[in-house]
This record gives structure tokens, C-alpha cells and sequence, in this order.
């Protein structure tokens, strides 16, 4: 296993070059630059000029490209213009908030979703299973902004159940400060988890009404075994494969996709940080992001394979 991760590994570099090659090219042939209109507009632009030669503006971009990856290999993602600070200290302080938010959101997302996906398929067309289709056809169609301002509208300005920003209440400390993060995100997670339940609905399913028909099935039920046993036991556990093989690519697919849900519950997370770094040009974070929202979906793809050979020991990762 240990030899397998290793090489898994060592294929991922010529994927990260790749990676920070595109990266970085769609990041230069964005339009404009960081420093128009970060900058006081009483300025002599002959002094906003000067910045933009210091900072190799106008180096040929293999050479750009070049020094950006020597900084990157000693630890140095740049500075920012936006927050005048280094991009790693930038990214850091929200890192956290996204990866708590995404951590929440996919543990709500599977105990909304494996419930539903098991009543679905154990029933099948009855009453039960046709109010979860039109569920997930309602949840599979609706774009994420509608649903996520139409939650913050009601749950947060109109029954104030939830805070509306941030990710933890002011001069909190201690316990407090744990119970005030959980109650920002959990409006934010449950938008998120709600939305992301189709796949998994399906899935399982269809898996179940699969499996429903298998020989192992008929057998066991032949034998006189319960059938909560043959339910929990035979048919869930197959059923659940194809589902756990996706764990990784969701876990980071939250992390990369919440850019959308931070920034309208303004939740200071990397998904807003993304988009304001996009509005303001702040091209070393949004190098840096890209990056490392590439290297989490390659990381995602190794942590797939290996909870699927856990999960099932006559798959290998290979």
C-alpha cells in the first residue's frame, strides 16, 4: 500500500507542473493588472509605472513563469497587493474557516443523503421514493446562488436564526468561541449539503435496487436471514462502493465550490478570498490558490483509491 501511495506521489509532479503552467498562463491573460486601481488615482502614473517595472510586469512570461516557480520552491508565494501581506500568511488565516466549512457540509451532506438514498431504493415507486425524486430533481436543478440567498433571506434577515457574516462573534472567547464558529457555519453547511445530496441519492439508490436482484441476495433471503440483516449487511455494504470510491473528489470539490456560498453568507473563507483576489487582480493569490486548488483535486483522486481499497479488499490501488 505504502509503495503504492509513494509512486500514486512521484506521477504527481509532472501533473503539478502542468498544472502551474496552465495556472499561471490564465492568470497573465487575465485583463488588467494589480496595481490599476489599488492604488490612490492622485498618483503620478509615471510612479505607478515604476511599481509595475520593479515588479517584472513587463519580463517575458517564460521568465515571469520561471521566478515565480524559484520564489514557490523556497517558500515564497509572493506578496499581495490587496492585503499587504505574504500570500502563504494571506491564504493561512483563511484556510482554516474553508476547511471546517467543508468538513461540516460533506458530514451534513451524507446524513441527509445515505437515509434518503437507502428509503428510495428499499422502496421502490412507492410514495416515499417518488417525494425523494422530486427532491432531487429540485435540488439537481436549482442554481446554488438562488438557493443560498433565498436560506440566508429567511433563516438569517427574517427568523435571525443564523448570523448573516462572518465566521465567529465578536469578543467571543474560549468555549464560546468553538459554539459561536459552529453557528456560522452551520447555515452556510446545510446550503451547501442540501445541494450536494443528489449524486449520493442516486447512487445508492440505484445501487440498492441492484443489488435487490442479485444471487447473494436471493440466497441469503433463502436461508432464512432477516431481512434488516440482509438490507444493512448484503445490500448496503455493496451498495455503498461506488459512493465511498467519491469521497475524496467531494471533499475537495467543497473546498474548491464554496466560492460561491462564502461569499454570499460573507464567510471569510478561500472561496471569497478567491473572488476578491479576481476582482482586485491580486495575481499572486490567485496563483497561489489555483495552485493549491489543483493539487487538492489530485490529492483527492489518491485519497479515493485508497478509501476504495479499504472499503472493498479485492480493489487495489494500482
Amino acid at each position: 500500500m505504502w509503495k503504492t501511495i509513494l509512486r500514486r506521489l512521484l506521477m504527481m509532479i509532472p501533473q503539478i507542473i502542468i498544472l502551474s503552467i496552465i495556472a499561471f498562463f490564465v492568470a497573465k491573460m487575465m485583463p488588467g493588472d494589480p496595481f490599476t486601481g489599488m492604488i490612490d488615482p492622485s498618483i503620478d502614473p509615471a510612479v505607478i509605472e515604476k511599481l509595475r517595472i520593479e515588479a517584472g510586469y513587463y519580463d517575458p512570461i517564460p521568465e515571469q513563469y520561471l521566478r515565480w516557480v524559484g520564489n514557490i520552491l523556497q517558500g515564497d508565494f509572493g506578496q499581495s497587493i490587496l492585503f499587504k501581506q505574504p500570500v502563504l500568511d494571506v491564504i493561512m488565516q483563511r484556510l482554516n474557516n474553508t476547511i471546517w466549512l467543508s468538513l461540516l457540509t460533506m458530514i451534513l451532506t451524507y446524513a441527509i443523503a445515505l437515509p434518503l438514498g437507502m428509503i428510495a431504493g428499499r422502496y421502490q415507486n412507492s410514495l416515499a421514493d417518488k417525494v425523494i425524486t422530486v427532491y432531487n430533481f429540485l435540488t439537481f436543478s436549482t442554481p446554488i446562488f438562488v438557493f443560498a440567498i433565498l436560506m440566508l433571506w429567511l433563516f438569517g434577515f427574517t427568523l435571525g436564526w443564523f448570523p448573516t457574516r462572518g465566521s465567529i462573534g465578536s469578543g467571543v472567547e474560549g468555549i464560546a468561541a468553538i459554539f459561536s464558529r459552529i453557528h456560522h457555519m452551520i447555515l452556510p453547511a446545510i446550503t451547501m449539503a442540501i445541494l450536494s445530496t443528489t449524486v449520493t441519492i442516486q447512487y445508492l439508490r440505484t445501487g440498492i435496487i441492484d443489488a435487490k436482484g442479485q444471487d447473494y441476495v436471493r440466497t441469503a433471503r433463502a436461508k432464512g436471514v432477516p431481512e434488516k440483516v440482509v438490507y444493512n449487511r448484503h445490500i448496503f455494504r455493496n451498495s455503498i462502493l461506488p459512493i465511498a470510491s467519491f469521497l475524496g473528489y467531494e471533499l475537495t470539490g467543497l473546498i474548491g465550490g464554496s466560492i460561491f456560498i462564502e461569499n454570499i453568507f460573507t464567510y471569510p473563507g478561500i472561496g471569497q478570498l478567491f473572488f476578491n483576489s479576481i476582482s482586485s487582480r491580486d495575481y499572486s493569490v490567485i496563483l497561489a490558490l489555483l495552485l493549491i486548488f489543483g493539487m487538492a483535486t489530485l490529492l483527492g483522486t489518491l485519497l479515493s483509491d485508497i478509501i476504495m481499497s479499504i472499503v472493498d479488499p479485492r480493489i487495489r490501488v494500482k
